[in-house]
């Protein structure tokens, strides 16, 4: 209590003079009450960090009221931020707050207390100023499927290239695209179902140890729901069952709507960091008007008027027909049809547009290159606005714009170009990394075509396409690096850290 004044009122009885008591000792401090002793099973972890404020998680089951504390030092002697916090079971037990009033490229611990529990420590850092050219170093990656087989053993292992990932000591984690596998047996329908499928991923010690481990900017793409839904035709009780859990499971800032995911964030100087939902608000896909014997052209662009003979070739080798029903490639081209929205396509323009950090970085949870094979759930069966997406940014010289793409379950790395057969000035580069945990993009090709098959595509798309790399065969993240002077270096990595494909990107001036 300290030199704080009492005074008791007479006849004040025993039990309620020591209410009074713990109240007058409750300064705001850490040794604010709380509720409920708690079980801290899912680790902690922090998110859309800033300059000055961060989003604190944890779930604590059992629990209601919670002490939050923020420190610079790991012992928490000196406790810079005491804050409190609510949980229950209408939102399983997760608990979010935002710590505020931070200091700018500052490490700081963090941990919750329910009780006489306390939870797991968890350590972020702040992003600079502005102004501040300080290197940056960061990791991303994606499609971690923690489904178990009913013997509980993992059947793409245990995220272990998070482990290699956190071994990097990143400032920051990219976590998007396909967080979790709603649609594994047994397939999520319901909320609780959802939140289910977020506590088995975290049940992987090397989720939770990342996560605690550095701060993280998240965003879904469609296994949070169910494979390749589109805002504009999703079931939407599942859509709004799989939001929910989405945001109670990964820690967001967001605004009094929160149907916008999308999002943007500063990292000192150098990087401005530019979150796409490519879910919420897309039309349906394309494949529909584009049916051959009741499946899907797999290379509907190879029937394409201005297709390069040798693609029209490809179509004829596999026996794929000539031509195409007209509404096939005018459904793919319709200008009508939309992957961002109105609305998030005029804040990624404004954002590029207006950014003045040397490299926008673009989250993108599906690829923006031209792959050719089954376009239909990726940026090319949007081609419209990937066209009005390119073209804004080459029309008014937007420098240094990066997109950073997960959902392949490959790592390809290449110049974007409107197209790579008619206009190949390169736009803007992509680095597509992954996954985590799911199967490779090369072992699923060879389940369909074997594995002679499997060995073309590689040789296919660094020949033909011209990507700088493709290693479609392994777990894997990338690590970016940004040097003080700008420079930047992007590399993926699989397990142990080996070296998949590395570029360097020196930003134009």
């Amino acid at each position: 209590m300290g030199k704080r004044r009492l005074a008791w009122p007479a006849g004040l009885s025993g039990a309620l003079l020591f209410a009074a008591l713990l109240a007058a000792c409750d300064d705001g401090g850490s040794t604010a009450r709380t509720g409920s002793d708690a079980t801290f099973t899912d680790g902690v972890a922090s998110g859309d960090v800033t300059a000055t404020s961060a989003m604190l998680w944890t779930r604590a089951e059992g629990g209601d009221r919670l002490a939050v504390e923020v420190a610079r030092d790991p012992a928490f002697e000196d406790i810079e931020r005491a804050l409190t916090a609510q949980t229950s079971p209408d939102r399983d037990y997760t608990v979010l707050v935002d710590a505020t009033e931070l200091e700018p490229d500052t490490r700081y611990h963090y941990r919750f207390r329910a009780g006489r529990a306390v939870s797991p420590t968890g350590s972020f850092v702040t992003a600079p100023e502005p102004s501040d050219a300080r290197p940056l170093r960061f990791v991303f990656s994606g499609d971690s499927d923690g489904s178990r087989r009913p013997d509980g053993s993992a059947p793409f292992g245990e995220f272990d290239v998070l482990r290699d990932a956190a071994a990097e000591q990143p400032d920051f984690f990219l976590y998007f695209g396909d967080t979790i596998y709603a649609d594994r047996d047994p397939e999520a329908r319901t909320l609780a179902e959802y939140r289910a499928k977020y506590r088995e991923n975290r049940g992987y010690t090397a989720l939770r140890d990342i996560l605690g481990q550095t701060s993280l900017y998240a965003m879904w793409d469609d296994h949070e729901v169910y494979n390749d839904f589109a805002g504009a035709t999703v079931d939407r009780a599942r859509f709004e069952a799989g939001r929910q859990a989405f945001h109670e499971y990964l820690p967001m800032r967001l605004g009094d709507d929160e149907s916008v995911m999308y999002r943007a964030f500063g990292w000192g100087a150098h990087a401005d960091i530019i979150i796409l939902d490519e879910r919420s608000f897309r039309d349906g896909q394309a494949s529909g008007a584009c049916l051959v014997d009741g499946r899907a052209d797999p290379i509907p662009a190879g029937a394409a008027p201005d297709a390069p003979d040798f693609l029209r070739g490809v179509r004829g080798f596999v026996g794929l027909p000539a031509e195409l029903p007209s509404a096939c490639l005018d459904t793919i081209n319709d200008p009508a049809r939309t992957m961002l929205g109105e609305r998030q396509l005029e804040f990624l323009k404004e954002w590029l547009r207006e950014s003045d950090a040397t490299w926008k970085l673009v989250v993108n949870p599906v690829p923006m290159q031209v792959l050719l094979a089954e376009p239909y759930d990726r940026w090319e069966g949007y081609a419209a606005e990937r066209r009005a997406i390119l073209s804004y940014i080459r029309d008014n010289e937007i420098e240094n714009v990066v997109f950073l793409t997960t959902d392949f379950h490959a790592n390809v790395f290449g110049p974007v170009r409107m197209d790579p057969f008619n206009d190949v000035e390169p736009v803007a580069y992509e680095a597509i990394a992954g996954p985590i945990a799911t199967t490779p993009l090369r072992q699923d090709i060879a389940d369909v075509i074997g594995e002679e098959g499997a060995d073309v595509l590689g040789g296919f798309l660094e020949s033909l396409i011209k990507v700088d790399c493709a290693e479609l065969d392994s777990y894997a993240y990338a690590l970016v690096e940004i040097d003080k002077g700008g420079g930047m270096t992007i590399t993926a990595k699989g397990p142990g850290g080996a070296q998949l494909c590395r570029t360097t990107l020196e930003p134009e001036r």
